[in-house]
């Protein structure tokens, strides 16, 4: 992913140096780099299913879990251990969930956010997203999840390759 896509994926997370964050589907952690970088006293947790790129991510960002800014799991985002209410904002790039049962596990998700709580969807990619099938499925996974005001951005410079669906928990 660009420079380009990381800078517009911190603002639409809009991090402040104090949350909890938890990233599903971390991959070689360049994002959980950026997002790390971020924080002074706050957590990010992340999730991700591939040994190797938890191997990757932990290399990139050793310095960050031995400052105990991060905590990066091996597994499902089902299988966590976190309690209910605990992360600020919950994200995932490219639907990093394991697709069977996207409402569920999005209910899931929504059961960790804090009141007020932030589920932030971001989706890239190098040919057209397909705006007209998966935007209507996210956005009745959300609501069916108990989420609220969902709504969609789109990149100002590509529109068509990064967008990302935010939802609030009430």
């Amino acid at each position: 992913m660009s420079r380009q896509f990381f800078q517009w994926a911190l603002q639409q997370l809009n991090i402040q140096p104090y949350q909890h964050l938890l990233e599903v589907g971390y991959g070689a952690g360049h994002l959980t780099e950026e997002v790390a970088r971020t924080l002074r006293i706050g957590f990010i947790a992340g999730i991700e299913s591939a040994i190797p790129l938890y191997q990757q991510a932990y290399r990139r960002n050793k310095r960050f879990v031995r400052q105990q800014l991060l905590q990066l799991h091996i597994g499902e985002a089902y299988e966590l251990f976190y309690p209910a209410h605990y992360f600020h904002t919950i994200y995932t790039t490219n639907i990093h969930l394991s697709g069977k049962d996207i409402p569920s596990e999005l209910l899931r998700l929504s059961s960790l956010l804090k009141n007020k709580g932030r589920l932030v969807l971001l989706l890239t990619g190098r040919d057209r997203i397909d705006k007209q099938e998966m935007i209507p499925r996210l956005q009745e996974a959300c609501y069916h999840a108990g989420l609220q005001r969902v709504h969609m951005e789109a990149h100002p410079l590509r529109p068509d390759n990064y967008l990302a669906i935010t939802a609030f928990k009430a």
